[in-house]
């Protein structure tokens, strides 16, 4: 009897603990909502092929909506960012800024839905979800992406137990409650006073955004399977992409490449270019500050700098622009000696953009753009593009106030004086494979990674090369 009363005692302080979690994010009792009650948002981009892969996200969505027979007031709203007037200039993509004009912008509703413009929406199901969570409680539900160690990309967080903290995979979307929103937007009223310290530089928007929920206001990820990347029947959401298919690759020699090294790394860090990505063009140049027939180097009478390489990158932004052998090239890659790529890939992506527009594609990070008063730039390890209207642009436009300024940030200033928008890119990663987590890598195909640091980069390479038949839609 003894033994019996200690287990009974035990499932009953469990029970409770459970009531207890469960109770505090309002989970485990039914709710009256309705659709009208979720605000959606999806994070979106006016570059021409991602406002198309947005309008299509759109198109499903008012599908559904027809077919629910929603009408007036019984519809939900659904925002593309980049064509919402009212909001900050610069940092949407953080999602801070958002939060500073929320009330002025966006409807009052008790639940708002962030996502992609790849995520795709079964409402009905979502509604479902809903019906289990209390939006008058702070609730923040989505799928939980973890990291396996401490990452560079997410600012070393979690030193003791990175892998505990869960933040939201924005594929698949992310909801917040209504006192969540409010408490945010209270907070965001002055961006520029605003305690923003751990995202001065916004690397990955997702992980930040969680970790100021956390730390701020005491709120971490419910994490829910109805939240998916692939789709399955009891899908609330998922990923409807997992890499563009825009039909044949654009040819080598649309493509110039530029691969950025110096006399200390001829030896180490070119070898492993030459042996991988090397053999996928003919159109590749190797520009250092020593001659090496060898490789062969191209010198531009820039000297090796230990930090940034400004000088050296304007140089051969210049070089591309004067030289009439690239009478014709379509784009300009920029990329490290470390840079690990699929070119075949590259090129499968590039043919989803109009080369007659000014783009600069690649990994967009931000340097006080949570603010709204930062830039964006790409960041370079995992290679910089240009279209040649852009290049053009930018050797006439832009300038460096020492050679060894940061290239990637220089230039993200001058492509907001000269008010061009960064397009992001969800294949191109600055840092190794090993730094981000591995649902995030399983679940989508990827075109570069960067850093030979504490990673064997063939090993990289052949991830590259590996084709993963793809389950989603195109065109």
């Amino acid at each position: 009897m003894a033994s019996f009363s200690n287990v009974s005692k035990f499932c009953l302080l469990a029970l409770t603990a459970l009531t207890t979690v469960l109770s505090a994010s309002g989970a485990g009792k039914h709710t009256d909502v309705t659709y009208k009650d979720i605000t959606f948002i999806v994070i979106s981009q006016p570059n021409t092929y991602h406002a198309n892969r947005a309008q299509l996200l759109k198109e499903d969505f008012e599908k559904q909506v027809k077919q629910l027979n929603l009408k007036g007031d019984d519809r939900p709203a659904l925002y593309l960012l980049h064509e919402t007037e009212g909001l900050p200039e610069l940092g949407a993509w953080t999602l801070f800024p958002v939060f500073s004009v929320f009330s002025n912008v966006f409807p009052s509703t008790p639940w708002v839905f962030f996502c992609e413009e790849e995520t795709r929406i079964k409402l009905p199901k979502l509604l479902n979800v809903l019906k289990s969570f209390d939006s008058s409680k702070d609730v923040f539900l989505g799928r939980g992406l973890h990291d396996s160690h401490i990452s560079i990309i997410h600012h070393f967080y979690g030193f003791e137990d990175p892998e505990a903290f869960a933040f939201p995979d924005l594929r698949a979307g992310f909801l917040i409650s209504r006192p969540l929103v409010n408490r945010l937007a209270e907070m965001m009223i002055d961006l520029s006073a605003a305690d923003l310290n751990s995202v001065d530089f916004n690397i990955d928007p997702k992980h930040e955004f969680a970790r100021y929920l956390s730390e701020k206001l005491a709120t971490n990820l419910t994490e829910l399977t109805e939240f998916c990347v692939l789709d399955s029947e009891d899908c609330a959401t998922y990923d409807n992409l997992r890499f563009p298919q825009c039909g044949a690759a654009i040819p080598d020699d649309d493509l110039s490449i530029a691969v950025k090294t110096c006399g200390k790394f001829h030896a180490d860090r070119v070898p492993v270019v030459k042996k991988t990505w090397d053999r996928e063009s003919r159109n590749i140049e190797y520009f250092s500050d020593v001659d090496d027939p060898s490789i062969p180097t191209i010198t531009l009478g820039i000297p090796n700098t230990e930090r940034g390489h400004c000088g050296k990158t304007m140089a051969i932004i210049r070089r591309a622009a004067e030289r009439k052998e690239f009478a014709g090239k379509k784009w300009l890659l920029i990329a490290d000696d470390d840079t690990i790529i699929s070119l075949h890939r590259l090129r499968l992506m590039l043919a989803c953009y109009d080369a007659s527009e000014q783009i600069a594609l690649g990994e967009r990070y931000g340097y006080m753009s949570a603010r709204g008063y930062g830039y964006d730039y790409i960041t370079g390890g995992g290679g910089m593009l240009f279209s040649w209207p852009l290049l053009e642009r930018l050797a006439k436009e832009c300038s460096c106030p020492s050679d060894d300024a940061p290239d990637d940030m220089i230039l993200g200033m001058c492509l907001k004086r000269i008010d061009v928008t960064i397009t992001h890119s969800p294949y191109i990663h600055q840092a190794r494979k090993e730094d981000y987590s591995e649902d995030f890598v399983k679940h989508r195909t990827h075109v570069s990674f960067h850093k030979h640091w504490d990673c064997d980069p063939l090993e990289t390479y052949k991830f590259l090369q590996t084709d993963v038949p793809s389950q989603h839609d195109e065109l």
